[in-house]
């Protein structure tokens, strides 16, 4: 009876399968072995051919404001910012217009040869014959190329961006690494430029010299219409004038008022108090000196007294003294009485004068009023005119700056000064980076050994036949009787 129980491939097994297999094992590694080695041989040689750009802080990160501004120095604006710097610049590697570019200046028949090989076929095949069309596919065939062999790398933690191009030829790859390079430096001098700078910057500064020289005309035809040489002295001296003349003004109204109430007085016939002293003064207007006749008239009433104290009223001595008591006495009525018409003839005078005094004084203040506000309204008239003439100055000035700085910038522009220099200029690889040899047959190496090993093992277990005692005894359980050695043809 046949038992049935689990068998395990011993090590003895594999090495007796190989033993048994060994010509198969053999022709197996040989053949795949060959086959990648010639693969590889017939495989067409690729180039990488390797370039290193740096980007620096530079002046394209630097932004000036176009607008004029009344300050000497103007705000500039910077970007710090190394990682945006270093990705915009490989934006602009990548992009298409640079690929195109390269394309369009080496010439697709000059980068891809092999394609006109293909446009031909495809010609023959399809009887095609329209040039223009036949190029643009070829163009556009190239670009894809282009896009698959190029590449665009930053070096991490630096300002190094890393490119490299692969093609068949080494002396190629090297080119239009080269003409990358050229390219973006092309490219990113006018992606940072402003084109329109200059002309801008030209015609507003021959508009400002204009509007300069106008403003400039217009404040000496001011100055010259209205006679002005130094408007700050003129408003001084018409302001001492003024004070002055202010002064004097007051000093009639004061006066014209005094006689005012003097007149006032006199004419109501008031001759108490100041007025009556004023008539003893001795004056043009009182020769005869109205205070003595008093002085005389308080002596003989003083007299009276003395005589009535001795005498009668009715005697002699008290009469005769009367008597001159009223002498005296009709003369003071007649000299006050002429002092009185003097002084009011006088004063009458006196305030005409001062009445035409005042009005004169103060037709001169509003004269001299009126001159001054014209000289205000002047000054104001003269400030705008100058503030103006200023403005139009320092935008002209601004604006002469910033052609300048344009200029300079067309001219580095022009010798392509950039913030972006070469570290290591592609130079032509030599050594292919594809097909790797070594590798390939190290690689059919290994292949070759597990393939030699297993396709064997595979085949022994599709064989049904037993062919050693050891296969009987597993398999079948039975005792062999006897075996048949391998005949040995030598």
């Amino acid at each position: 009876m046949k038992k049935t129980e689990k068998t395990h491939t011993s090590f003895r097994d594999i090495l007796h399968v190989i033993f048994k297999y060994k010509l198969h094992v053999a022709a197996i590694f040989f053949c795949i072995v060959s086959i990648v080695a010639v693969i590889s041989l017939m495989m067409p040689k690729v180039y990488q051919a390797g370039a290193k750009v740096m980007v620096r802080f530079g002046r394209e990160n630097v932004y000036m404001p176009t607008t004029p501004t009344l300050r000497e120095n103007q705000p500039l604006i910077f970007d710090y910012s190394r990682e945006e710097l270093v990705n915009s610049e490989i934006e602009i590697l990548s992009g298409r217009n640079l690929i195109e570019r390269v394309i369009m200046e080496l010439g697709v028949h000059n980068i891809y040869p092999e394609l006109d090989k293909k446009r031909n076929i495809k010609e023959l095949l399809f009887h095609k014959t329209d040039p223009a069309k036949r190029e643009k596919e070829a163009f556009a065939a190239a670009t894809l190329v282009f896009k698959k062999d190029f590449s665009v790398a930053a070096v991490r933690k630096s300002n190094i961006i890393d490119l490299s191009y692969q093609h068949n030829d080494p002396a190629i790859a090297a080119l239009v690494l080269n003409k990358v390079i050229e390219v973006f430096f092309d490219l990113h001098l006018n992606v940072y430029k402003n084109p329109q700078g200059y002309k801008f910057f030209d015609s507003q500064v021959a508009l400002l010299k204009k509007r300069l020289q106008d403003s400039e005309i217009e404040y000496k035809s001011f100055c010259r219409e209205n006679d002005i040489t130094a408007l700050d002295q003129q408003k001084s001296l018409l302001l001492q004038t003024i004070s002055s003349l202010k002064k004097e003004h007051a000093g009639t109204l004061m006066e014209l008022s005094e006689n005012e109430e003097r007149m006032i007085a006199l004419s109501d016939g008031n001759l108490s108090g100041s007025d009556n002293n004023a008539m003893g003064e001795e004056t043009e207007l009182n020769p005869m000196a109205i205070s003595s006749i008093r002085g005389m008239l308080n002596e003989l009433r003083m007299k009276e007294q003395e005589l009535l104290s001795k005498y009668t009223p009715e005697s002699l001595p008290v009469a005769n003294i009367r008597n001159e008591i009223k002498k005296a006495q009709d003369l003071l009525n007649r000299e006050e009485r002429m002092y009185h018409s003097k002084a009011i003839t006088s004063i009458s005078h006196k305030l005409r004068a001062l009445q035409k005094r005042e009005s004169v004084q103060r037709e001169q203040l509003n004269k001299f009023q009126a001159e001054l506000d014209r000289i205000n309204g002047l000054e104001l008239q003269l400030r705008d005119l100058e503030r103006k003439v200023t403005l139009n100055e320092e935008n002209y000035q601004i604006y002469i700056k910033k052609v300048e700085q344009d200029r300079l910038s067309q001219d580095m522009d022009t010798q392509k000064i950039a913030n972006v220099s070469v570290v290591e200029p592609a130079l032509p690889p030599l050594k292919p980076i594809k097909p790797k040899l070594m590798l390939n047959i190290a690689l059919s190496l290994v292949l070759g050994i597990f393939a030699g090993i297993l396709i064997p093992m595979y085949m022994e277990y599709l064989q049904h036949s037993f062919s050693n005692r050891e296969d009987v005894l597993k398999h079948l359980d039975l005792p062999v009787l006897a075996s048949i050695p391998e005949r040995d043809d030598s």
